[in-house]
């Protein structure tokens, strides 16, 4: 072979060894841009959407694992959370806990025990703001009275507006 030829691409491996640094800052940047195009555009209103869709479902559940607890002899007082559902009961080893989540609202606080005009009892949770009262998402409702629910869990968009 020529030693020429050989020199000559010995020098050009050299300087083509990897990105130089304004090959990796475009990049970079590209992938940067992407990145925050397919940000923006990520409806985090499915995941809301989701939640209301199953939670006639999880509603349905709740109040079926709060009258098997009840069925066995247990109870929980007026005013108390359901977390007692998600725990090993030691007076009753036939309990199966359920999970600590399935108990929670959608804003992670735990439903209770409160008592409708009627005088029954239902599970309930305060809305958003964990206060009593309030409108939109800051309702309190019971969860096992679908009557009760706000115009945003119902999903009827005209009492929305």
């Amino acid at each position: 072979m020529n030693p020429g030829k050989i020199r000559g691409l010995r020098i050009r491996s050299r300087l083509r060894k990897g990105l130089t640094l304004v090959e990796l800052a475009i990049v970079l940047l590209v992938l940067g841009v992407i990145i925050g195009i397919v940000y923006a555009n990520i409806d985090f209103g499915v995941v809301d959407d989701a939640k209301r869709v199953m939670f006639p479902a999880q509603a349905k559940t709740l109040e079926s694992v709060w009258q098997r607890y009840e069925m066995s002899g247990a109870q929980i007082p007026e005013g108390s959370s359901l977390e007692v559902l998600a725990q090993k009961d030691p007076n009753n080893p036939s309990w199966r806990p359920v999970q600590p989540e399935s108990v929670k609202d959608f804003w992670g606080r735990p439903y209770f025990i409160c008592s409708n005009p009627q005088g029954y009892r239902e599970i309930c949770t305060l809305g958003a703001d964990g206060q009593p009262g309030g409108e939109g998402e800051n309702a309190d409702f019971y969860v096992t009275d679908q009557s009760s629910w706000p115009a945003w869990l119902a999903g009827n968009k005209q009492q929305q507006q």
